[in-house]
Formats: C-alpha cells, sequence, structure tokens
C-alpha cells in the first residue's frame, strides 16, 4: 500500500494552477488592442512599468541637482516638499488601473509642474532654464509612449490640450488637492481617437503590475518617510527649545537610512524566496509524478493478474461446457440408434411374419389346387 502525499504541497499546487487560471486575460478585441495602433494592452503596461520605475526618480533627481545648485534654505526646503509630494503623485497617476488614463493624467501632472516647480526656484532665475528642461525630458517620455498609443507622429494638438488644461487648472495648493483629469481624458480621448479601457482594465492587472507597486513602494516609501522628517525637522530648526526633539528627528533620519538599505535589499530577498519556492514545487511535482507512475504499475499489475485469472477460469468453463456437451450428445447418438435398432428389429419381425404368412398363403393354395386336380 503507497503512502499517503503530504496535502499542504498539493494545496499549495493547486492554489498556484487556479489563481493562474483566474488571472488569463479574457480574449476581446478592446482588451487586446487600444486606439487605432497596433500597440497591444501588454505592450503598454510594460511600457507603462517603465515609465513608474524611471519617471519619479527623475523627477526625484531633478530636484536634487536644483537644490544641490543652490545655497538658499528656501530654495533647498522647496525642492524637498516639492519632491516629498511630486513623487508619490507621480506614481499614483503612472499606476491607476486605466494605463490610458494614467498616462494622461502623468502627463498632465507634468505640465502642471513645468508651471510649479520654477516658480518654487524663483529665488535662483539661473536655476529656471534647467528646471524647465528636465521637466521637458519627463514630458517628451510620456509624449513618445502616446505616440506610439494612438499612432500619428503629430501629438501637437494633444499637448497644447494638456497644457491649456493645466494653465485653466494650476497647482495653488498641496499637490493632493490637484483636479481631476477626468474631464481632460474625455477631450483628450476624443482629439486623438484613443479609448480609455475604464473598469476593463482591473480585469487586467496582472502579477507584474502587482510585483512593481510592491518594488516601488518597497523602495520608495522610506524615502518619503525620511524626506517628511527632514521637513518636520527644517520646520524646527529655528526653535531652540525644540533642539533635543531635532537631534532625535537626526537619528530617526539615520535609522531611516539603515531601513532604505534594507529595503533595497528587498527584491533580491524576494527573488530568492521566489527561487525557493519554485524548488519546492518542482520537488513536489516530481514526487506527486513518481508517486503517479507507481500507483498506475501497480494498478498495471494488478489489471494484468485479474485478466490472467479471468482467462483461466473462461478456459476451464468452457472445457466444462464442451465436455457436458459432448456427453449430452453421447448419450443421445446413443438413445438415437437403441431407438433405431429397435425400430428395425420390429420391422424385420413384421416382415418375417408377413413372410410367414404369405408363404402359409402360398402352400395353402398349392394344396387346394392339388386336391382339385
Amino acid at each position: 500500500m503507497c503512502p499517503a502525499l503530504p496535502w499542504r504541497p498539493l494545496a499549495a499546487l493547486l492554489g498556484l494552477l487556479f489563481a493562474a487560471c483566474a488571472t488569463a486575460p479574457p480574449r476581446s478585441p478592446l482588451l487586446e488592442h487600444i486606439g487605432r495602433s497596433d500597440l497591444s494592452v501588454a505592450a503598454l503596461r510594460v511600457r507603462m512599468r517603465d515609465l513608474t520605475r524611471r519617471l519619479p526618480g527623475m523627477l526625484e533627481a531633478a530636484a536634487d541637482d536644483l537644490a544641490a545648485r543652490s545655497d538658499s534654505r528656501e530654495v533647498h526646503r522647496a525642492m524637498l516638499e516639492f519632491k516629498s509630494n511630486g513623487v508619490p503623485m507621480l506614481q499614483t497617476a503612472l499606476l491607476q488601473p486605466d494605463p490610458v488614463a494614467g498616462l494622461v493624467d502623468a502627463w498632465a501632472l507634468l505640465a502642471q509642474l513645468q508651471d510649479t516647480l520654477p516658480r518654487r526656484a524663483a529665488s535662483v532665475p539661473a536655476l529656471v532654464p534647467r528646471a524647465r528642461r528636465e521637466l521637458g525630458e519627463m514630458e517628451a517620455e510620456v509624449a513618445a509612449v502616446w505616440v506610439d498609443l494612438s499612432g500619428h507622429e503629430d501629438v501637437s494638438r494633444a499637448r497644447a490640450l494638456i497644457h491649456q488644461w493645466a494653465a485653466e487648472h494650476p497647482l495653488t495648493g498641496p499637490l493632493t488637492a490637484r483636479e481631476s483629469t477626468a474631464p481632460l481624458l474625455a477631450s483628450i480621448s476624443t482629439l486623438s481617437r484613443v479609448s480609455p479601457m475604464g473598469a476593463a482594465a482591473v480585469l487586467l492587472e496582472d502579477t507584474r503590475d502587482l510585483t512593481t507597486r510592491l518594488d516601488l513602494y518597497a523602495s520608495s516609501l522610506p524615502r518619503q518617510v525620511r524626506w517628511q522628517a527632514e521637513l518636520a525637522a527644517s520646520d524646527v530648526a529655528d526653535l531652540p527649545v525644540l533642539g533635543t526633539a531635532l537631534g532625535e528627528l537626526e537619528r530617526t533620519v539615520d535609522v531611516l537610512n539603515q531601513f532604505e538599505g534594507l529595503a533595497a535589499s528587498a527584491p533580491a530577498v524576494l527573488s530568492r524566496e521566489r527561487v525557493a519556492v519554485l524548488s519546492a514545487l518542482t520537488q513536489e511535482r516530481m514526487a506527486l509524478q513518481a508517486f503517479v507512475s507507481a500507483e498506475r504499475q501497480a494498478l498495471m499489475g494488478d489489471v494484468d493478474r485479474e485478466r490472467t485469472v479471468l482467462m483461466e477460469a473462461l478456459r476451464a468453463e468452457r472445457i466444462a461446457a464442451l465436455q457436458q456437451v459432448d456427453g449430452l450428445a453421447r448419450g443421445w447418438v446413443d438413445h438415437t440408434f437403441d431407438r433405431a435398432a429397435d425400430l428395425v428389429g420390429r420391422v424385420w419381425l413384421g416382415l418375417l411374419g408377413l413372410g410367414v404368412l404369405l408363404a402359409g398363403v402360398l402352400l395353402a393354395r398349392g394344396r387346394r389346387g392339388r386336391t382339385a386336380t
């Protein structure tokens, strides 16, 4: 009797198979192509994941570069506040389930930032052209994706519409209070004949998008916490009574820097864990295959033995039946011959009696003839 396999690895394997089936994308023309180009949904999501990784980093690098080129404390604080609000807002825009809406929202946000960042660096006029140039490079990355998405090389009308909307809706307060770009999405979708995917996009958000979110959060959240701590430290830097608190905040920043280093190694740890899980699943699969093969061989052996026994039983039954039929046939033949012999004997006796009778009649007639003469 074969030993029972552990149920937990089998349950994990079945769960993985069901999850893989559950995330299979539906086959629909709307979900396979977007707009009037040949850019598929999968390719668009790859492009959006790439932008999600690069653009926030470019925005952070631009703010750090502007702060490094200025000795003004006001500029340093403005750039710190700018990146602490701009980076998460740009990530939120690019990580929307609908990639078309996310692309338009990110483009509009960059257009608004092109008007906001120079104003925050206005105390150092020499930094304004550099700020505009770096934001323009980020906008060019988004516009390149829109060119492939819409199928039109000329996106000047879409750019003009987005910048007009950004001018009409400037970032006057916190970035989290910016107005929704839903009306802009409707206008630019009609202009470029690109259809947003809407609720159907949620069906296509696969594990790679979730992995991208986790990687971004793991790498950026510690830095965002550090930026907020630096802002708080900047606010209380001029208060002598809070000197002790400032020291604590500085130590907190150091701890967060260490945590950032740990978070940077999280993808490698996740990769090793993934390899270990896949290796365990492979071993369980091989064990399951060996178990099934052994059970199949045992079953085939049992079937062969049962077939042999059945054939022997059928052969014995056939021989017994033939012997019984042979005995019955012999009895029927003997009985037939006995009846035939009895019948022949009776016929012979009848013929003999008839002959004797005829002989007697003939003798009697002969005697009568001699008597008459």
